[in-house]
């Protein structure tokens, strides 16, 4: 039986790009980019239309010199990710892709076009750098075979939940693009502080009052925070970053490889 190697611990889907946005800064790379054979997207959780239809199918394109010259122009890798996925979505459904959709979304179905960006543009194989005792190496990654997706089973009704706390209910809300944004946009503020903009954009009620200001999340206890957080996290559509093994070749040993979005995009 393989050894396993944990090469790195991933970080949750939710606090993913908050992460990159604080920690990660751009890399030249040059990448070979392989030409897609399809650009349309199947999203997890889907679009949800005015008139309560659910919208599963996107279309992306692959990035080109105009769009990597805006990209250079973005202050920090989440900034970044932002713009590619601004410019790299055509349509949701038979509707243009502007930001007002975008923020709409799940923050798993933006993590969807994202990566699927990233295939249009670079291929579905890359090469991610991992460490394994104390040597630094590449290992291939399909990203479409590697990667394990999460689909909500009811689109509608997953989107809402509840969590019990120690002395309170909760009802929460999975992230859009709008708390997404949010969090990227405050990247320079501590750990805590996008906490509460998590927590403050996805608990809609707290017992039967309202969530209307941000204290109100910043009243809760420590333990309730990080329980609310985390099924937030065990809930996330999308592409499953943490859940990702593939076999080192040289050793035939199976490694955890660390792939997030800053590993993928290296401009």
């Amino acid at each position: 039986m393989p050894k396993t190697i944990s090469a790195a611990a991933n970080p949750a889907l939710a606090n993913n790009l908050v992460k990159q946005a604080m920690e990660e800064k751009p890399q030249q790379k040059e990448v070979k980019i392989v030409p897609p054979s399809d650009n349309v997207v199947t999203l997890p959780g889907g679009y949800i239309t005015d008139a309560g239809e659910v919208i599963t199918e996107a279309e992306v394109r692959e990035l080109t010199g105009n769009d990597e010259e805006a990209i250079a122009r973005a202050a920090n890798v989440g900034r970044a990710l932002l713009t590619i996925l601004q410019r790299g979505t055509v349509r949701i459904g038979d509707q243009k892709a502007d930001e007002k959709i975008l923020e709409q979304l799940l923050s798993g179905d933006r993590d969807t076009l994202l990566l699927a960006i990233f295939k249009a543009t670079f291929g579905s194989k890359t090469e991610v750098p991992v460490f394994i005792g104390g040597e630094s190496k590449q290992v291939e990654v399909d990203l479409n075979t590697d990667i394990k997706y999460k689909v909500l089973t009811d689109p509608i009704n997953d989107r809402v939940f509840t969590v019990k706390g120690r002395r309170n209910e909760f009802t929460v809300q999975l992230p859009t693009g709008i708390t997404q944004k949010d969090i990227i946009l405050n990247s320079e503020k501590s750990q805590a502080e996008l906490t509460t903009l998590m927590l403050e954009g996805t608990v809609v009620k707290i017992d039967a009052a309202p969530v209307v200001s941000k204290q109100q999340v910043r009243n809760l206890g420590l333990v309730d925070r990080k329980r609310i957080v985390d099924e937030i996290n065990s809930r996330i559509p999308g592409p499953q970053f943490d859940e990702i093994t593939v076999t080192d070749p040289d050793t035939g040993s199976e490694v955890q490889v660390p792939v997030n979005f800053g590993t993928l995009f290296r401009f």
